[in-house]
């Protein structure tokens, strides 16, 4: 009797290998967290592409799994790892989670002098500053940046070169921005110089025209 059992053991063992090593297919779900993915998966020639939870019956084969982001400011992990792309046996991995995650860089942003700063952001949302401030800012996004000054000051400059009070920042990189404000220049040194000039103009041509008038015809 225990040789028998032992016998019908062995033989199911054996179909059991046997159906698994030709004709079984593995169950992999993939699942994904975050807008914007869409995955290519590539085995013995079969490409197929999968834009939402899937449950995908594989063959014992090596499989290749690539995973996109269209949303600008996102990137993708899988498997809580830092990668878009993974080779992987059915056999050894039943669920694969891709995600997205935010890329963020710093926008460090200074007042030296007496005013504020109003940020837009692309969202519809404003902040406005005035003592320098380092925001944590979506990468790919849009900020404008209005300068005014206060107490008194006027706004002189971005980073002493642009002067223009309104500024445009796409958030590519970590970037550091200088708001100027100061005393507004006085007119009067420029008056005074016009009028000076315009003086030795008046008195330079009555000048000549004596001298033409002296000089013999």
């Amino acid at each position: 009797m225990i040789r028998k059992i032992a016998t019908l053991m062995l033989i199911f063992l054996i179909g059991t290998n046997t159906v698994l090593g030709t004709s079984s297919t593995y169950v992999v779900n993939i699942l994904l967290q975050g807008k914007g993915i869409s995955v290519v998966v590539e085995y013995c020639n079969h490409i197929e592409l999968i834009t939402g939870n899937k449950t995908l019956y594989l063959p014992n084969t090596s499989v290749t799994i690539t995973a996109y982001e269209s949303i600008i400011g996102y990137n993708i992990s899988i498997n809580g790892k830092n990668v878009s792309s993974i080779t992987f046996n059915p056999a050894n991995l039943s669920k694969i989670i891709i995600r997205t995650f935010p890329i963020y860089v710093w926008i460090n942003i200074k007042i030296n002098g007496t005013g504020k700063v109003i940020i837009n952001f692309q969202n519809g949302s404003k902040e406005i500053i005035n003592q320098s401030t380092k925001l944590k800012v979506l990468y790919g996004s849009l900020l404008t940046l209005n300068a005014r000054g206060t107490n008194g000051e006027s706004f002189i400059s971005w980073n002493n070169n642009y002067t223009y009070p309104t500024m445009w920042i796409i958030a590519s990189n970590n970037t550091c921005v200088i708001a100027y404000f100061g005393k507004a220049k006085s007119s009067t040194f420029s008056s005074v110089n016009f009028l000076g000039i315009g003086l030795l103009v008046i008195l330079g041509g009555f000048y000549i025209y004596i001298k033409r008038k002296q000089s013999p015809t």
